[in-house]
Order: C-alpha cells, then structure tokens, then sequence
C-alpha cells in the first residue's frame, strides 16, 4: 500500500509523524485475508463497486446491499476501519480527503492497482512489467481510438506508472452475454489490421512454445501440459493462419454498454499477433468460467451460436480459429502463472475448463476415455488422494480392462463425481454407493468404452477398518508421471491383509512385491492384527453390526437378467462366454449363466431315467426330435416347465440380481412361444405367449440369427426349412414384443461377425445402464 501511495504522491504511515495528517481508511478483504478494495472511510458513496462486475443477479443483490448501508450512513459500522498518516510529496494526482476507491488488483508479475477519483480510472503499475503494459496500453488506444463501431476512453500517462483515463461507465451497463454489440465492436477491432502468414513465420507462437519448454511449475497440472505438447507436435509449421488487432482481454468487466455503443477499456494485452477471433473467443470462454460457471460442453454450445453473430465461421474455420486461440490464450497465461507466487481460486477453473477444452483437438492423438483419466488426475493435482496398485507409467495408458482405485475423503470423493458429471466425454454415468466407498462406472461417447472409479473411503474388513486412509495418502509420493501413488510399503501390507482376511493367498503376480517392502518383523505384527480382526468380527456386536453392513452393501446396485435367443447354429454359446468375459472385466459386474430356465425343476425325464441317464439322453439327442403330439400331454409338460419360471423367477431375483449379478440366460422361455417343439411340446403358440405375461421381463432380450447357409455350416443339426421357418418366428415374436414394452428391450442381431454383435450388445447394455 504504501509503494502504491508513493506513486500517487503521498507517503502513509502507520504512526503519527512531524507535519502528517491523519485519516481513516476502510477497507474490504480477500478470502485469503489480502486487502481487496479500500477507499477513504469519509466517502458518501460506494465508489469501490465502480470495480465490481454486477452483471449476475447475486452480484445485483451484494452491489445494491452496499448502496443501501450508504444510503443509511451505515458503512462505518459495517466494514473495518484503519487509521492512517500521510505527508503529500511531488505532485499529487488525486485528492486524498475526496471521495476515492482503490483495487489492489490481481498478484503477479503484472500486477497493477486500479484508483478511481474525480471522475477518472487511474491504474497505478506494482512492477516494471505493469509499467510497461501501460506505455503499450496508451499506445493501443491511441491505434484504436479512430473506429466508429467501438468508443475507447481518453487516456493520459503520469510520470510512467499512471495512466489516467477517463470514466466511460456513465449511464452504461455491463452485459455478462455476448450480443450484436458486442459482435460489432469485435468486428471493428478486428477489422483495425488483418494479415495472414505460415505458422513458421508466426513470431509469437514460436515464442511461446519456447516458453512451454522453459516452464517448470509443480503446480500446474502435468497432464495439460502433455497434451499441449502433444497437439503442439501435430501442428502442420506450413499452414497458414489469418492474424488480426485484438484486445487482448475483451471481457465483459472491459465493456460498458451505452447508447448501442460499447465501450472498450483495458487495452494493455492488444496486439495484432494474436489469431483472428480470439476477442469473440475469449469474451465467451472467460465469461463461461469466470462468472457464469459454466461446463465447457455449454461453452463451445454457445461459442458456436454466437458465430452467427460476428465472423460467420464454417465449422472447419470455426475450430481452426479456437484451436490457435486456446493454444495461444494457455501457453501465455502459463508462462505468466508460473511467474505468480501465489494462485487465486480463478486460477484454478481456468486449468481446468482449458485441459478440457484442449480434448476438442486432442482427440486425434488419445481416445476419449485416455483423455478422461488425463483430465481426472489434473483435476485432483492439488487434491490429497493416493492411487492404490497403480503403475508408474502414464495414466491414460491404463489397459481397457482396469479400472482405478483411489483413496480420498469423502468430500473429495464427492468433488470428483461433480466434475465428472459437468465433463463433456462422461455420457453416462452410474454412481454406487457402499458404506467404505464410491463405485462409479462410466461410459464415454467414442466407441462406449468403459472407465470404472473406485473411490475408497475406508480401507476395511467386515466392517473392521484395517488401515487408515489418511495416513496412506500422507505417506504417498508423486509418481513422475503427476499421480500420487500409495507408497510401496503400504501397497504391499495392503495386499497381503486383502488376500489373507478373504482366506486366499497373495497372487503369484504380487508375491514377490509383497515378499520385498514387507520385513519379517512387520509381516508377524500384520499376521496378529489379522487374528485380532478375526476374533473381533465374531463378537456379537461386531457381527450384528457387520451383518447390517454387508446386506446395505450387498444390494446397494441391483444387477439385471439378458436372455440370447436363436436356432442352434446362431453362435449364441460363443457370444454369451465372450459377454460375461466383457462385463465381468470391463463392466465389472459378476455374472451368472443360466441355461434355457431357472431349473428349480429338474428335466422331466430325470423322474423317469434317473438324473444322470437323462442328462445324457439330453447331451447326445439331436433337437427338436421329440414326437409327443398329445395336448394334454403337452400341456402337462408346459405347465411343469412354466411352474419352474413362475417360482424360479423369484430366486433368482433374490439370489442373483438384488445382489448385483448380471444374469445370462442361453436361450429362455421365447423358445416355448416360437419352438415349442423343442420341448417336445405341441400347444397352439398363444398359450405359451399368454403365459410370458406373468414373467418378470428380461431387461435386455438379443436374437441372434443369420442366413441359414451361415448356421448350417456351423451346426447341421436342422433342415434348411426348419431354419428359416424358426428364425421368421423368433423374428416376428421379438418384433411383437418389442412393440408391447418400452422397459425391456427385444433386439434382433445378424451374428456375421462378432465384433461387431458384441459391440451391439455392450452398446446397448451401456447405453441403458
């Protein structure tokens, strides 16, 4: 503060001094406790909102609560208070028993202090490179200042610190949302000089990719920097891009809207280096983050509505544009943070809004789910959390069938899912909620590939805590490639208590890890804490209370039936082991299969034949050759076989879907309906399809079918005909069914190629679930 005075042409003191004057100053602080805004406490009026963005209904609500403490002559018991004294030195350029606010401005390198008095904005430099963007501000209006679709202040240099310019905030508005008149001052300044060049020859682009390779700060997020250099890699040196004058920082806290004119202040960041658009760009990505709050996905929404407005860019225009002003806007603001001591809370969604915006160009380098995981570790960077089992290599090349565990605070867990649900590649997201953890599954928009979440909370046994989450993440370390990581040690005492309180040996995989970062000394001690826990999980209390836990856990996400229907031949067999591989790896969802029914009923041949005799009749039959033609022998068998659905049904309801289990049948009841004769019975078709309305339906229900040609080379175990005429009636069932209810889902697929049914078939699963 009194380095700030010194330049203005007073010298404060904080004691009393031979000739000083006294006065009082209030003030309003930062969140960190900084001086934010001060002003002379004598001041009738609020002349520090003369700083203040009051574009936002809650900043309305603050700026006219300031008024009205004015209004009553309240401020002085409101706000804090300070007595100070001064000595006038030089030639003073304000008065300082008038009325007057000041802002301290932002730290850094380039911070300056921003005095309003008489009438007049005063912005006082902090440093020599403040200084500097004042002299280049003056010289930028004066470059601006001919245009007839923009207004610019008048400005004056004082001494080589001040610069002084002329209030344009009367009877004008600040507008948070771009408009027409926003679009045509963006016009008029573009349109102040434009020239194209080589990105060779494009001077500022070329300094500040030096920049990047200089740069060295901890602090900023690693992953954003890899996929600036990745993209960075893959720019063409010989394209051409279209270069113009721009602002700099046109914002709407720079804009004053007045008599369908804007006005247009803060120039020190113009240049004609910068590429066109970039004012059209910035006003509504920073607006985006900074005051509205905005998720990217709705700020490139509203980038490519208010197109319409200025440059009318095509969309392969549009993105070449944003994608030099991203590079550009970062790669300066880096260089400049990295300069910055200490970081303001802004600082920190701009990284974040930017390392997500990069994945808009970064997609031909990662697919969506890498470019995920890439933004899930830079948006914990200065979060405490620990990564378990993970491998030191880079994050986003963790296989397709891996998910990834950390430790975190509940809060922080929370935190996480709240940015993953603003995150424009998570289309779907399924969030499970266990007593010890958060398990969330999600599913990106490129090719549906998974990405599973384990947020564990507490490390823990039957509800006996084992280790303690937090002094794990304490102990962690930062791998080289910016993700924290549970030390070796801790790793390795993790794995042996999982494996050995769940009664199975220490994989090979891990064994000799776990033989290495465990001493003798450490390995007895964690063998008697293991007993312990065991004697402790029989007490009654324990076991009571474990009980309760295990059943929340246990059904906290219910699982779903999916049946696969189709002649033999189909390749329904090979399909359904290559599913249940896919969910149980990749959906990471235990599965159970089931042939044809629940089979609460044995066969009914067991009865007569003795249980193995029938099972073998049934292995070594050919179907579809029973010759029962009685109806009410038919009928009897029928009603046998659908007792076991009606009954069945329920356990298994109970005993695999409440308690998560994906069930697969291999065919189901649709074969009673469309080939009942495999079951030797002989029923018209609308008893057995009456009889599905009182089944619980399958949530997922697949026909696999293909040309009869294709089935017989498979399987030569039906005619051509009876090929055919089955797969017109699985066909038609499936249709009918398909057209009666929207909950469950009937869906025919050719099975030529089985890549492609899978990927149907997990599509569909992702897609719903």
């Amino acid at each position: 503060m009194k380095t700030l005075f010194n330049n203005t042409g007073y010298k404060l003191y904080t004691t009393e001094q031979p000739r000083s004057l006294k006065i009082s100053f209030s003030y309003i602080r930062n969140s960190d406790g900084s001086l934010r805004w001060f002003w002379n406490s004598k001041s009738k009026k609020p002349l520090f909102l003369k700083f203040y963005n009051a574009s936002s209904f809650k900043a309305r609500l603050y700026a006219m609560a300031v008024k009205i403490v004015f209004e009553l002559g309240l401020q002085n018991l409101i706000f804090e208070k300070e007595t100070l004294y001064y000595k006038v030195e030089g030639k003073p350029v304000f008065n300082i028993k008038s009325s007057w606010a000041i802002f301290t401005g932002t730290p850094g390198p380039n911070n300056k202090a921003l005095l309003y008095a008489g009438g007049s904005f005063y912005k006082i430099a902090c440093t020599e490179t403040a200084k500097d963007l004042l002299i280049n501000e003056l010289a930028n209006i004066r470059f601006a200042s001919t245009s007839r679709l923009f207004y610019v202040p008048k400005t004056i240099l004082h001494n080589g610190n001040i610069l002084q310019t002329a209030d344009i905030s009367k009877n004008g508005q600040r507008k948070n949302s771009f408009g027409i008149i926003h679009a045509k001052a963006v016009k008029g300044i573009t349109n102040k000089y434009q020239r194209r060049c080589s990105i060779a020859d494009w001077g500022y682009f070329q300094m500040l990719k030096k920049d990047l390779h200089a740069l060295h700060d901890e602090r900023i997020p690693p992953n954003l920097i890899r996929k600036l250099n990745a993209i960075l890699e893959k720019v063409d040196e010989k394209q051409y891009i279209t270069l113009s004058f721009s602002h700099g920082d046109f914002t709407s806290w720079n804009c004053f809207v007045n008599n369908n004119m804007l006005s247009v202040y803060d120039w020190e960041l113009a240049s004609c280096e910068k590429p066109k658009g970039f004012d059209f760009f910035h006003f509504i990505i920073q607006n985006g983050i900074l005051i509205n709050k905005k998720p990217w996905k709705s700020i490139l929404e509203e980038i490519k509505q208010k197109n319409r407005l200025t440059f009318h860019f095509n969309e392969d225009e549009l993105y070449q544009h944003l994608k030099f002003y991203l590079l550009t806007n970062i790669l300066a603001y880096l260089k400049l943070y990295s300069e910055q001591k200490e970081w303001h809370l802004q600082i920190h969604w701009l990284l974040q809004t930017w390392t997500e915006a990069l994945n808009l160009f970064a997609k031909e380098i990662y697919t969506e789910r890498q470019m995920l995981i890439m933004d899930i570790f830079d948006t914990l960077h200065t979060t405490p959390y620990a990564a378990l089992k993970f491998q030191n290599r880079e994050p986003e090349k963790l296989s397709l069938d891996s998910d990834i565990d950390m430790l975190m605070s509940s809060q922080n867990a929370e935190n996480l899912i709240r940015f993953l649900k603003r995150n424009h590649l998570a289309e779907h997201m399924i969030i499970s909620r266990k007593s010890f953890m958060y398990r969330v599954r999600i599913v990106t928009n490129d090719n549906q590939q998974i990405l599973n979440l384990d947020l564990i909370l507490k490390i823990q046994w039957k509800g006996l805590e084992f280790m303690k989450v937090d002094k794990l993440i304490k102990r962690s370390f930062l791998n080289e490639f910016g993700v924290k990581t549970v030390c070796n040690t801790d790793t390795a005492k993790y794995l042996h208590y999982f494996y050995t309180l769940n009664g199975s040996e220490v994989p090979e995989r891990y064994r000799d890890f776990t033989e290495k970062n465990i001493p003798e000394n450490k390995l007895q001690k964690i063998s008697e804490h293991i007993n312990q826990l065991k004697i402790r999980t029989n007490q009654r209390l324990s076991f009571l209370k474990n009980t309760f836990i295990y059943i929340n856990d246990t059904f906290s996400e219910k699982g779903f039936v999916m049946t696969f229907s189709g002649v033999d031949g189909a390749g329904k067999s090979t399909v359904i082991s290559e599913i249940s591989n896919l969910i149980e790896k990749r959906y990471r969802r235990p599965v159970k299969i089931l042939r044809h029914r629940p089979s609460l009923l044995p066969i009914l041949s067991v009865w007569t034949k003795g249980e193995e005799k029938a099972h073998h009749d049934v292995v070594n039959s050919l179907p579809r050759q029973g010759s029962n033609n009685n109806t009410f022998s038919s009928f009897a068998r029928f009603l046998y076989y659908y007792t076991d659905y009606i009954i069945g049904q329920f356990i298994i309801y109970l005993k695999y879907v409440l308690r998560g289990k994906i069930v697969l049948y291999d065919r189901y009841y649709f074969d009673f309906i469309a080939d009942a004769r495999r079951s030797n019975i002989n029923l018209p078709q609308s008893v057995a399809e009456s009889g599905y309305f009182f089944l619980m339906k399958p949530k997922f229900n697949f026909f696999l079918y293909a040309a009869p040609e294709k089935i017989l080379s498979r399987k030569k175990e039906l005619s051509y005909k009876s090929v055919c005429h089955l797969n017109a009636e699985y066909n038609k069932l499936f249709s009918k069914l398909g057209k009666q209810n929207d909950s469950a889902k009937y869906i025919a697929i050719e099975n030529n190629d089985l890549n492609e049914t899978l990927n149907i078939i997990m599509n569909n699963i992702i897609k719903t679930k």
